[in-house]
């Protein structure tokens, strides 16, 4: 018997229904391969050229006899609580690995079409080497995943991998600016993108000082301004211009009157999309500082 345990799986980018359900890819690349480690182990993860699927495999090194057993299960529910926890264990660092995968492609791509959820439709099977593959019970892949655009080629992909390589995880700002994007309201595009703009400064700082994470957390933070002036200035050496400052605090100013005045005057359409640009811009700015501390 095999003292390996190989994992294999298949799943979709989870698009909006409106505007494109997949990602251009360069045509002449068959399939974007990519590599990140979880938990110890090296997964291997294939964007195909339809732009919307992903593969993904790993090798499981060494495992308890029982698991067996418990793969071997037809039905999911029959399995104790503590079976479930080590059956999720094992497909643990491939599913990590692929979520991180989808979440710096909705980061670094722009692609504010990718819902927060990320991936939809999963499929893992499990083998021994033997080339037989088992299905993995299906409950756990129902209990454990929820269901100017950037496009792929090979500049992109490598620069996708150089960050899994450093185990960079996507901002959850990301998914705020996105929704900034996805036009409803324009008083709630302002909102997100505000929103986007506190939480992607407060990521960049505790990225680069830890030991601030109960602070910005738990406590009420300075004005956007100081943050991204004086503080960041503090910690890594660099500020924004003082012009930029002002338009971050003139737009957390107007969301305060969207948010606390119903009556207060709704943001044109050009007004919405420029100060998304804006906030957008300084996010990659942050990235990129940060990024270059490393």
């Amino acid at each position: 018997m095999s003292d390996r345990l190989y994992i294999r799986g298949r799943c979709e980018l989870l698009f909006e229904k409106t505007g494109p359900g997949s990602i251009i890819v360069d045509e002449t690349v068959k399939d974007y391969i990519f590599t990140a480690s979880k938990s110890g182990q090296d997964v291997k993860i294939r964007l195909l050229q339809d732009g919307k699927t992903i593969e993904f495999e790993n090798v499981v090194g060494s495992f308890k006899p029982h698991i067996l057993k418990i793969l071997r299960t037809k039905d999911y529910n029959k399995l104790s609580d503590g079976e479930k926890t080590e059956l999720h264990g094992i497909t643990r660092p491939a599913r990590e690995a692929v979520k991180r995968f989808a979440g710096l492609l909705k980061q670094e791509l722009h692609r504010y079409n990718i819902k927060d959820e990320l991936i939809a439709n999963v499929r893992i099977e499990w083998s021994l080497g033997d080339n037989k593959w088992n299905p993995i019970p299906r409950g756990l892949t129902v209990d454990t995943w929820v269901s100017s655009l950037g496009n792929l080629n090979e500049r992109i992909a490598n620069h996708l991998q150089k960050l899994l390589s450093e185990d960079e995880e996507a901002l959850v700002a990301t998914s705020y600016i996105h929704q900034a994007r996805n036009p409803s309201n324009r008083r709630y595009q302002w909102i997100y993108a505000t929103i986007a703009a506190e939480l992607a400064i407060k990521e960049i700082l505790v990225r680069i000082e830890p030991k601030l994470r109960v602070i910005l957390e738990e406590l009420p933070s300075p004005p956007l301004n100081k943050l991204y002036g004086e503080v960041l200035q503090s910690l890594g050496g660099a500020k924004l211009p003082d012009s930029d400052l002002k338009e971050l605090q003139k737009g957390a100013r107007r969301r305060n009157e969207l948010v606390h005045n119903p009556k207060s005057k709704t943001p044109s359409f050009k007004e919405v999309y420029k100060y998304i640009d804006f906030i957008e811009d300084k996010i990659k700015w942050l990235l990129e500082q940060q990024r270059s501390m490393k």
